[in-house]
């Protein structure tokens, strides 16, 4: 599925939207902001992480445009190098980032995503960033990613346009000036964990929320544990609830399923946290 949402100048999503995304599209985020001469990205398996960055990064350069990204696997592995954007053909004046699945030939020990092969692969062999400004060659890229949506962003001297959006018509423009690829920011079933209070107030863009609980609303410990909640095993990253919906995997995981589950047949947790069992 994924998410893909570009900005317009003088344009930032809504905090509660990005959220919503990374709950539905929880396998890696990513973002990119022109930024004058060069442009600024930043990427990670921590939607909560990533977000934070990209909303500060978004405040000192508000009149060009910018992206943001959250993955939900479909190729490749779910690790930070396929989180996109990407750069194409490895400059650092031109990223990308993708919505939808491309038609891509994947070799088996290939771990890139097809976005990333596009990226890195397949548009440089067209020409690069200039093959878009080719009619022709537009047509050819728009003809065969049908389905998809793929955003652009360069500074490269060479190219007409700083932004590019293959099928935009497959996306829409909200009030605020920014272009969504699909509805995969609106309120999902597990949404609850992301953007209320425990109250049920709305979050919204306080800048308190970093340091509370989607899932419960308690106090998050600033003690280096970026997995999960300990009061109610709500995750960081995708913010649903261990074992019920999480797809995230991380070593605390495993330490935490392994340790919580000796304390409930022997009584003695062997862990290093208490979690109340």
């Amino acid at each position: 599925m994924c998410l893909l949402v570009v900005s317009s100048p003088n344009s930032t999503p809504q905090k509660k939207d990005l959220n919503n995304a990374s709950c539905n599209n929880p396998h890696g985020f990513g973002y990119a902001v022109l930024a004058g001469d060069k442009i600024i990205t930043g990427k990670g398996m921590n939607s909560k992480k990533v977000i934070k960055e990209f909303l500060e990064v978004r405040k000192k350069y508000p009149k060009s445009y910018a992206m943001y990204h959250a993955r939900f696997a479909t190729h490749g592995v779910k690790n930070e190098d396929n989180c996109h954007p990407f750069k194409v053909g490895g400059s650092d004046l031109t990223y990308l980032a993708h919505n939808g699945i491309l038609d891509v030939h994947i070799e088996p020990t290939d771990k890139r995503s097809d976005t990333r092969i596009f990226a890195e692969d397949i548009l440089p062999s067209m020409g690069g960033i200039t093959a878009l400004d080719n009619p022709n060659l537009y047509g050819m890229i728009e003809k065969w990613s049908a389905g998809s949506k793929i955003a652009v962003f360069t500074l490269d001297p060479n190219a007409e346009y700083d932004c590019y959006i293959i099928n935009e018509d497959l996306g829409h423009w909200d009030n605020e000036g920014n272009w969504w690829s699909n509805d995969g920011y609106k309120p999902s079933a597990y949404s609850k964990y992301f953007n209320y209070y425990s109250d049920g107030s709305d979050i919204g863009n306080n800048a308190e929320d970093d340091y509370i609980c989607y899932g419960c609303g308690e106090p998050v410990m600033d003690d280096g544990n970026p997995y999960h909640c300990y009061s109610c095993f709500t995750c960081f990253d995708c913010n649903m609830v261990k074992d019920d919906g999480c797809m995230c995997w991380s070593p605390e995981y495993d330490r935490w399923k392994s340790d919580s589950q000796h304390k409930l047949t022997t009584g003695v947790y062997n862990g290093q946290y208490d979690f109340g069992f």
